[in-house]
């Protein structure tokens, strides 16, 4: 008889935690190419191919907390002639927490949001429209050169200013967002650069059509208001990063690949077990999910886990991290990048 995976996750994620990884079973994969990017002070991320992403209404539903950079993408999506149904790029929606203007400036929804255009189909074409459509004021320093910024527009809501700008360097990546947000990408090393980052990073699918970052410290400070109460006191004091990726099947109700990695301090990963515990437990009450047996990996400073979950299951598991918008998937369209 076939035990489902979910029937054993529980126990394998018992059995193996207490298991140490030596250096020789750490997988070599560099991390993803947006995380290697990505600012350093993004406090969270969700990043997609654009043909999902953009079309996905509670994806864009994060960026809308920021409802001018918001506004500036769809122009500079339409000025660029960009049809995201058909473009493969990747598009990644970043927070940047709370601007320098304070508590008010981030109550109208202002400076908050970043966004990072990747890999499209003709990056120099991205470039060009970003030249041709929009005035050039200024620059950004990135990768240790001077880039021209480029004006997408200039709102004030309730005596709040904000200058959206937007932004392009030699590999053809465009970064939209406030000058704020932009000055902040510019003078901060990227994400990767962060030991912790990067070594919950490695542990997630590079490929992974679907890929998200929190700071656990920011998500428990009440950046998720969703996130159950009672979850996010078992999560353990020093846990840095906590990066997700999730492999869509083909078809509705196909089983999804899930990966979750979370790194830091050696005393928060020695204490991640119950909260794994439960994170799990709470998927398994739904209903089982035949596959693969899950994969649990950790070392001293990350852990990792690999599994097929039903639509249902993620939903659960995706609502338990502070990302609901992550329950509503369809296999994106095109080839992978």
């Amino acid at each position: 008889m076939r035990i489902p995976a979910t029937a054993i996750l529980l126990p394998a994620v018992v059995a193996l935690v207490c298991l140490p990884f030596t250096s020789a079973c750490r997988p070599k994969a560099r991390v993803p190419a947006w995380v290697q990017a990505a600012p350093g002070e993004s406090l969270g991320a969700v990043s997609g191919e654009a043909g999902w992403i953009l079309a996905h209404g509670e994806i864009r539903a994060l960026l809308a907390r920021d409802p001018a950079v918001d506004r500036a993408l769809d122009l500079f999506l339409q000025k660029a002639h960009i049809n995201p149904r058909t473009e493969t790029g990747r598009v990644t929606l970043h927070i940047m927490g709370a601007p320098t203007g304070g508590e008010t400036t981030v109550q109208k929804g202002l400076g908050m949001g970043l966004v990072q255009l990747q890999d499209f189909k003709d990056p120099a074409a991205l470039v060009s429209a970003l030249a041709e459509a929009f005035p050039q004021e200024g620059s950004l320093r990135l990768g240790g050169r001077d880039w021209p910024l480029h004006v997408i527009l200039d709102v004030e809501t309730s005596g709040i200013k904000a200058h959206i700008r937007a932004a392009s360097d030699e590999k053809g990546q465009v970064w939209i967002g406030s000058l704020e947000s932009l000055n902040r990408l510019a003078s901060q090393p990227s994400l990767a650069a962060q030991e912790d980052m990067a070594l919950a990073a490695e542990w997630i699918s590079k490929r992974a059509p679907i890929q998200g970052y929190l700071q656990p410290e920011a998500l428990l400070g009440g950046l998720r208001k969703g996130l159950d109460a009672s979850l996010a006191k078992e999560l353990p004091q020093g846990v840095k990063a906590m990066f997700w990726s999730v492999t869509p099947g083909v078809g509705k109700d196909a089983p999804v690949q899930f990966e979750l990695a979370m790194a830091g301090k050696p005393e928060g990963i020695s204490q991640v077990a119950p909260w794994l515990q439960r994170l799990v437990a709470a998927a398994n009450a739904v209903q089982s999910a035949p596959g693969a047996a899950p994969e649990l990996m950790q070392e001293k400073r990350r852990v990792g886990l690999r599994c097929t979950l039903t639509p249902e299951q993620l939903k659960l598991v995706m609502e338990k991290l502070g990302q609901p918008g992550i329950s509503l998937l369809r296999q994106p369209s095109g080839p992978k990048a």
